[in-house]
């Protein structure tokens, strides 16, 4: 399967995301979201982070480094995709706010069909075709069946049947474990991505674009006063990227028959690929810091706890 891996990949991940989300579904109850509604400072600020802060920033870095035109369009669109449904069941790993999680990738994800659309025009418009439209059936199709159908059935279980839940929860999401090792050790045996294409430049714009992405992120939560776990969970909505949407929006943009646009898309889906792997390592990392107490954010409250 790894030499067919693209073959499978979509598969995959929605049977992951089905499993995750029953999983945490079966965990929570309605009085969690409407805990995001009271206090919806979290919510804001990823919106304002995904929509205004990141596309900014992915510009700045394509101008500082000079980028190539594909791979600087790539920046632009990840910059402009909503987060990704992994940050959900990443949330949960770390023990953020997974109603919080939730909420925002399902808001920005339906929200996306106008956002990221504009983002494009305003920053890309030069190296995109006039009639470029979003897929917005699929996108509400992925939302539906891979995201709110599934956490409502494991929330009506965890309501209608509370002895049965916690064995149903851990049974998926050891499940969505299995399969998230599946996915990461299969698109690395695949060799989907060749690190030397681009140079040194776009694999180290991206890497910064991620750590930007995760530290603006804690900064701004930390300033406006949100709980470790909301910071936490705020800044894997927002290094975390729809990489799935990205990689169809890529085939929209640029139809594998138009060779005038060849360079352009293959430097957009370089970019959107390394992306998916940057921020999955970056973001696996704070789950394990935070689960461990450890690092710059995490181990500076193990001492704060110390202390009282």
């Amino acid at each position: 399967m790894y030499w067919d891996y693209a073959t499978y990949e979509y598969l995959l991940s929605a049977v992951l995301l089905i499993c995750a989300m029953f999983g945490m579904g079966a965990t929570l109850n309605a009085k969690d979201f409407l805990g995001v509604l009271k206090s919806p400072q979290g919510l804001c600020l990823i919106i304002v982070m995904q929509i205004v802060v990141m596309p900014l920033v992915a510009i700045m870095l394509a101008r500082a480094f000079e980028l190539p035109a594909g791979i600087a369009v790539g920046l632009v669109l990840v910059s402009a995709l909503p987060g990704g449904l992994f940050s959900n069941v990443l949330t949960f790993l770390g023990r953020g706010n997974v109603a919080l999680s939730v909420s925002a990738t399902a808001v920005c994800t339906v929200g996306c069909l106008f956002t990221t659309v504009a983002v494009l025009k305003i920053f890309a418009a030069a190296e995109l075709p006039e009639n470029f439209s979003m897929p917005a059936g699929r996108i509400l199709a992925e939302v539906g069946l891979c995201l709110l159908l599934p956490l409502l059935l494991g929330m009506t279980l965890h309501r209608a049947a509370p002895q049965w839940a916690p064995k149903a929860s851990s049974f998926c999401l050891r499940a969505s474990w299995v399969l998230l090792v599946l996915i990461v050790s299969a698109a690395l045996l695949a060799g989907r991505l060749d690190l030397t294409a681009y140079g040194w430049k776009s694999p180290l714009v991206l890497i910064l674009f991620g750590m930007i992405a995760l530290w603006f992120s804690y900064a701004a939560a930390f300033l406006i006063r949100l709980s470790i776990d909301d910071s936490f969970t705020v800044a894997v909505e927002v290094v975390v990227r729809n990489s799935h949407l990205g990689i169809l929006l890529k085939a929209a943009l640029f139809s594998s028959s138009d060779t005038r646009h060849l360079e352009i898309a293959d430097g957009v889906l370089y970019t959107v690929l390394l992306y998916a792997a940057v921020c999955l390592i970056i973001t696996i990392s704070e789950v394990v810091a935070k689960r461990r107490m450890l690092g710059p954010v995490f181990g500076r409250m193990r001492k704060i706890n110390r202390l009282d």
